[in-house]
Order: structure tokens, then C-alpha cells, then sequence
């Protein structure tokens, strides 16, 4: 018995050990250059910018003249949907200042910015006059488009904040907000408009030199280092709803989407609903679904519930590609219509109820008659009107018999 006993501890270690190094490979860490930054000069006139510079600037300058960082990553370049974020950080390198300790903050930019051609001389201070699509203190896209604000638009909100003294690398480490704001990016609740590098304008001098990606040396440009895990079903679909497009672009609207079992009687095992775009795509998170074989099901609310020719294979780590629109074979018992060389969802079962019928027909010609607007199940293009056009996609559909084709 203590054989056995002691051979079962054993085992439960390794077990353990085993699941510790599942778990610590499972994080990816990557680290990437800004996309584009650039300083926001409070000068008269503010027509000033770096785009293209070596630096860029925080803080005030000797003359009291305040000096504004802008710095954004592609991180959905490189960082897969559904990613949780597990860790964030930003290293700068400060290459002059003529100040000494000075904290440096990290603010959430709330609109998005350019980079232009701008290229100051010297040691940049000074700046140099906007090119096109430059940030500027007023200008998102110069000089076409303005901040809200004078100086950037950005958060309340301290990302991180960093103490920053003599020249050589600053690191502004993770924390909550941090990767709340990174996680917000990579799931599309927030616009990636990168950080806004806020120096310390209760003082002056205190503006502090970092260095940007057009540096001459790779190792001073900007460094943003995230890990992540993925622990999610992940799904890319592109499905069109045939009133809804017009043979070039779709009218965009929400969906949802069933993930459901390939064995009868084929029960639900997650669902999420999301965004269709103008190309009819997608792409959407499943919380509760492990790897495995699911049938995908899109439904819409005045569509026919439209199902995967067969069960489609899910891994936890890896983005699932589905497209509906490239074959009739795509859908069980090649359920699509053609509509100028794509195939898509057909719609006008206004009542849900897997079949368009005369049900459907009077909805719409009722709603139609009352020249009823706005967004309802009878409005079958999407222009959230009820009228002819609506009445004759129904109608065609129930003359052709349309209902839904499943398993």
C-alpha cells in the first residue's frame, strides 16, 4: 500500500509539472516597433510637426512652450483575434533632456493621427513645417482634420507612468490598464489610436527627447512587448444576405452565429453574435467551445437559418476560416442564392419560423402599406424603409418555396 501510495504522489507530480509547462508554452511574446509617432508642437500658428524625424518630445521646453508625444502600434498585425492579453510593456530610449527626474505618462489617444514627411533639422526641437496627413497641436491629418481638442485627444485615464531622469531606457511595465487597453484594441471594443506620451507640464524645463523608428540605430527605436494567450474558439465567416446586397457591397447588420454539434440532435454549444461588414464578414469569439467538429449556423433576423455543408474542425489556437459565399456547396443542400457571382443567405421569413411564406408576404405588404421605417423584420434590403422592394424579395422567395436545409 505506501508502494502504491507513494507511486501515485509521484504521478500526481508529474502530472502537475506537466500542466505547469502546458500551460507556461501556451504564451506567445512578441515585440514590435511603433507603426507611426510624432510630436504635437504647441507653437503659434501650430503648423509645426516631425513626422518623419529621428525624435520625438514630452514635457515643456525652456521657453514654457509645451511639447507632446504620439506614438501607435499595429499590434492586430501580429497579435491573432480572440488573444488574451496576459502582460504589456513600452520601452523608449531617451536620447537628450535637459531636465532632471520627470514622470512621463502613457494616455489612451481617443482619435485617430498621421505621420507625414515632416523632417526637422538639428537636434528637432524646433520641429518643422506639417506635411500632408501630419499631426500637428490642431491637426489629426494636416490640415484637413482637427483634433477635438487642441493638443491631442486622449483619455483621463493614466495608462502608466514612469519616472524618467538621465538619458538611456525607460520601461513603462504592465499593469491593469495597460493591457485593458491593448486587450480593448485587439477586440475591436476600442479604435488602436496608440498613446499619447504626456511629460510633465506642471514644470519647465522638463521635456525629455525618445527616440522614434525612423532612428538611425534599431535598438533605440520604440519596443512594445506583449504576451498572450489563447484559449478561445475563433471563427473568420463571410456570409452575405441577399437582400441586403446590391452585387458590390452589403448592407452591414448583425448576426448570429451557433456553433452546434455534428451528431444529433445537434444541441448548441456556444454562440456569439456579431457585426457583418459591407464584405459580409466577420470575426467572432466562442468563450465556451473546446476544439472539435462543429456545424456552423449563421441566422439573421428576417433570414433563413443557413448551416455548414458539413461539420467544420475548430482548434483552440488557431483562427478558423469560413466562407459562404465562393460555392452553393458551402451550405447544406447547397442552400444560397446567387446574386452576381457571390451565393448568399436568402431572407424574407420575416416570422422566423424556417420557411418564406404567405405569413411573410402579409407582414411586409402590411408594414409597406403604413409606410412603416426604421429597423424591423419586414425591411429585407436593410434601408430601414418597408416598401415594394422588400415586398418583392419576400414574395420571389416564398414563389421559390424557400426553408431552411439542416441536418
Amino acid at each position: 500500500m505506501i508502494k502504491n501510495y507513494h507511486t501515485h504522489f509521484l504521478l500526481v507530480v508529474a502530472m502537475l509539472i506537466l500542466l505547469s509547462f502546458t500551460n507556461l508554452f501556451s504564451q506567445t511574446t512578441v515585440t514590435v516597433t511603433s507603426s507611426k509617432d510624432n510630436t504635437l508642437f504647441d507653437f503659434p500658428g501650430s503648423t509645426i510637426s516631425n513626422g518623419a524625424g529621428n525624435y520625438f518630445f514630452a514635457g515643456k521646453t525652456a521657453g514654457d512652450v509645451i511639447r507632446r508625444g504620439v506614438i501607435a502600434f499595429d499590434i492586430n498585425s501580429v497579435i491573432p483575434p480572440c488573444a488574451v492579453i496576459q502582460s504589456v510593456s513600452l520601452k523608449l530610449h531617451m536620447s537628450k533632456t535637459i531636465s532632471a527626474i520627470n514622470p512621463v505618462q502613457l494616455r489612451k489617444i481617443t482619435s485617430d493621427w498621421g505621420e507625414g514627411t515632416s523632417t526637422a533639422v538639428g537636434e528637432e526641437g524646433q520641429g518643422a513645417p506639417a506635411e500632408e496627413n501630419d499631426a500637428t497641436w490642431m491637426t489629426t491629418f494636416y490640415d484637413t482634420q482637427f483634433w477635438i481638442n487642441a493638443g491631442g485627444d486622449f483619455s483621463n485615464t493614466v495608462s502608466a507612468s514612469a519616472n524618467v531622469n538621465g538619458l538611456g531606457y525607460y520601461t513603462w511595465g504592465s499593469n491593469a490598464q495597460l493591457v485593458n487597453d491593448v486587450q480593448g484594441w485587439i477586440n475591436g471594443s476600442a479604435s488602436n489610436y496608440g498613446w499619447l506620451v504626456l511629460g510633465d507640464e506642471s514644470t519647465f524645463p522638463s521635456v525629455k527627447r525618445f527616440d522614434t523608428k525612423e532612428n538611425d540605430s534599431v535598438n533605440f527605436r520604440p519596443a512594445l512587448t506583449v504576451t498572450y494567450t489563447i484559449n478561445k474558439v475563433a471563427l473568420n465567416l463571410t456570409t452575405l444576405i441577399n437582400g441586403f446586397f446590391d452585387g458590390s457591397v452589403m448592407r452591414s447588420d448583425t448576426a448570429g452565429v451557433y456553433l452546434r454539434n455534428v451528431y444529433s440532435p445537434y444541441a448548441k454549444v456556444d454562440s456569439a453574435k456579431t457585426i457583418l461588414n459591407s464584405s459580409g464578414n466577420s470575426v467572432m469569439c466562442f468563450n465556451n467551445a473546446s476544439g472539435g467538429q462543429y456545424y456552423i449556423v449563421v441566422t439573421h433576423r428576417n433570414s433563413i437559418d443557413t448551416w455548414s455543408k458539413l461539420g467544420q474542425t475548430f482548434a483552440v489556437d488557431t483562427l478558423k476560416n469560413y466562407d459562404f459565399t465562393n460555392a452553393p456547396t458551402q451550405a447544406f443542400g447547397d442552400n444560397l442564392a446567387f446574386n452576381t457571382g457571390k451565393y448568399c443567405m436568402f431572407n424574407g421569413d420575416m416570422s422566423r419560423d424556417g420557411s418564406v411564406d404567405v405569413t411573410d408576404i402579409v407582414g411586409v405588404y402590411n408594414d409597406g402599406t403604413n409606410f412603416f421605417s426604421g429597423y424591423l423584420v419586414t425591411d429585407m434590403n436593410g434601408d430601414d424603409f418597408v416598401d415594394v422592394t422588400d415586398l418583392l424579395i419576400t414574395y420571389n422567395n416564398s414563389s421559390s418555396f424557400v426553408s431552411i436545409a439542416r441536418p
